[in-house]
């Protein structure tokens, strides 16, 4: 066949460059391509060991089947080191849920990868479900590994101090493990290149402090998520950082960033219903404010529902410099105040994206002042800025029209003065109900809008 053709006149090494790009998973299947591919994938540069390829995390056989699984895996990586004919690799992942049993294999598969100038190296020995004990410590090799880049360790524990030996490395992420607050005041202070942090499903941190008088730190990006601190409190001075994210309780923040860096923030929060709303809405309030420089803002149904309960219930004070704000939002009730205080908050907002059906609605919620939930929007007359002097385009993703949705679009498109595009992505999970969603979108092509250069688009 020609598509055949022209891959065989191409020279081994282009091949090579080829298969590394793809998925591991992907670059193994192409050895039933011809004799001459049976070689080629063994010299993938990216290379991705994971058990979940042989055992699946919910698979109920029989233990004995279970066990010839395993062994397959192991027998399967064994081969793999042996054959492999690469001298260089750019990302080695393994993925072990038991390595205590499998100690020797590990420490070879490392020993493998570092040998062959690795870059990327992720260790995984979580369940991804449980908080377990450390079963295994990174080994002393590659703290020696200077050429080292990308360092990802989950249910692995590691020497914060040590890392500074890896001259090079610029990104780290650790999950699923007890990490002592040391650990990170090291490996952020140690590690002179260092630009991404990332901390996944953590426990039994005090505290999270970095920066401090530590002029000479270049993170740029930190993301702190699931994470379970002892005292919930977060201190940040990182004068270069650009993009922050955090996913967990609310606590007392404490955050210093470079308005000529900082640039994107996405937030989600876990608040309990019985929780004091109006406490954690100030605790909040003080958050946003210390992150005012950001342009790109996300943030959760549950931030909307409790951030005008404290005692600012309009708007923040000093606006807000978001120019793109993202709301995960099921546009209920309990939010409506939220968003007013959010819009209110952002008079240089252009871009408004709305992600439906995410979040969790408090019970027994009471908004910061009456309200006719029925005719809200229609007749809200609180001025909002941005709606006649920047907003220029709406995204909605997972549109069914539910019962507000299409009453707030058409809030929007009513007073939304600029606006040029508002663009409707339909929910997709249940094919027989998207043309019943398509069908509700119409509806607001037949509100009349404030702007004469809308454009509606139906997807």
């Amino acid at each position: 066949m020609a598509y055949e053709d022209k891959f065989d006149i191409l020279p081994d090494a282009l091949l090579s460059i080829i298969v590394s790009s793809l998925p591991f998973k992907e670059a193994v299947r192409t050895s039933i391509l011809s004799k001459r591919w049976m070689k080629i994938w063994q010299t993938t540069k990216n290379i991705e060991l994971h058990e979940g390829f042989f055992i699946q995390r919910d698979d109920y056989s029989n233990q004995q089947s279970r066990d010839a699984r395993r062994r397959a895996f192991i027998d399967f990586i064994t081969n793999f080191i042996r054959i492999y004919r690469g001298s260089t690799v750019s990302k080695f992942c393994l993925s072990v849920s038991n390595p205590r049993i499998l100690v020797g294999l590990v420490d070879e598969c490392i020993r493998f990868a570092i040998s062959r100038n690795v870059k990327t190296l992720e260790l995984d020995f979580s369940d991804g479900e449980n908080e377990l004990e450390t079963m295994f410590d990174l080994p002393p090799i590659v703290y020696e590994h200077e050429n080292l880049e990308s360092l990802k360790l989950f249910g692995c524990g590691f020497k914060g101090v040590e890392l500074k030996k890896v001259t090079n490395l610029r990104e780290i992420c650790i999950g699923w493990m007890e990490v002592g607050i040391g650990e990170i005041r090291e490996l952020v202070k140690k590690c002179g290149k260092l630009e991404s942090l990332s901390m996944k499903n953590c426990w039994n941190v005090t505290h999270f402090e970095i920066g401090g008088n530590d002029e000479e730190l270049r993170l740029r990006s930190l993301e702190i998520e699931n994470c379970r601190f002892v005292g919930d409190w977060i201190s940040i001075e990182a004068p270069k950082l650009s993009y922050f994210r955090y996913f967990g309780s609310v606590g007392i923040f404490r955050i210093e960033v470079n308005k000529g860096c900082f640039e994107e923030v996405d937030l989600g929060f876990e608040i309990d219903d019985d929780a004091d709303h109006s406490e954690i809405a100030n605790l909040l309030y003080v958050l946003l404010d210390s992150l005012y420089p950001a342009r790109i803002f996300t943030v959760c149904s549950s931030l909307l529902q409790v951030i005008p309960l404290g005692d600012e219930p309009i708007r923040m004070q000093a606006p807000l410099n978001i120019q793109h704000l993202k709301m995960r939002t099921n546009i209920h009730p309990n939010e409506f105040c939220g968003i007013i205080f959010l819009l209110n908050s952002c008079p240089h907002l252009k871009k408004l994206t709305l992600m439906l059906g995410q979040g969790k609605i408090f019970q027994d919620y009471e908004p910061p002042f009456p309200m006719d939930i029925g005719t809200f929007w229609v007749t809200n007359m609180i001025l909002i800025n941005c709606l006649s002097t920047s907003l220029e385009a709406v995204e909605v993703k997972g549109f069914t029209g539910k019962q507000h949705e299409i009453p707030f679009l058409a809030y929007l498109i009513h007073y939304g003065k600029l606006i040029k595009t508002l663009s409707l992505a339909v929910d997709s999970h249940d094919i027989a109900d998207t043309q019943i969603y398509i069908e509700k979108a119409q509806i607001l092509k037949t509100i009349k809008p404030a702007s004469k250069k809308i454009r509606i688009h139906i997807s």
